[in-house]
């Protein structure tokens, strides 16, 4: 009997899923002005609360997950900045653990590609695409930096309402 139950786990295997919010999911959350409403989401991919920031005109909640991928432990940070009025909301997610230029820039072809004049934009070890629709603005970025187990990049993406 032990065998048949070891022999039914190894052939079904661990499905491999996407866990980062698509550029959908991230546009709606944008919209909320809510962070009630986007705890309760944010929460159904692991992440969880760290801290609130309030600043000149805005709130910050940062939410934290950590993961470990081929044996090396990240931590990936989920920040919802809603303005004093709501009137505003912007979602930046910051990883290493996945290439997220890879995974939202074919999600972003109804999107118009255009210059980038953020800050990170301008450093010399990061490349960024910036896009726009009617409704949102997009920045993807990839920087190069040092990690704790060597060189590595670092991926980020906001998405913030117009």
């Amino acid at each position: 009997m032990l065998l048949t139950v070891l022999s039914c786990y190894s052939q079904s295997p661990i499905p491999k899923i996407n866990t980062f919010p698509s550029v959908t999911t991230l546009s709606n959350w944008a919209n909320y002005n809510s962070q009630q409403k986007f705890d309760l989401e944010i929460r159904t991919l692991g992440f969880k609360f760290e801290i609130k920031e309030v600043e000149t005109g805005s709130i910050a909640y940062t939410y934290i997950r950590k993961v470990v991928i081929d044996g090396v432990n990240y931590t990936d940070r989920i920040v919802y900045r809603i303005a004093n009025d709501n009137s505003a909301s912007i979602i930046s997610l910051v990883t290493a653990s996945t290439d997220l230029v890879s995974l939202y820039n074919p999600q972003l072809v109804t999107f118009k590609n255009v210059k980038c004049e953020t800050p990170m934009a301008k450093d010399k070890n990061t490349s960024c695409n910036c896009y726009v629709n009617k409704t949102h603005a997009i920045d993807i970025c990839d920087e190069r930096v040092k990690l704790t187990m060597g060189d590595g990049n670092k991926y980020f993406i906001s998405v913030s309402k117009l």
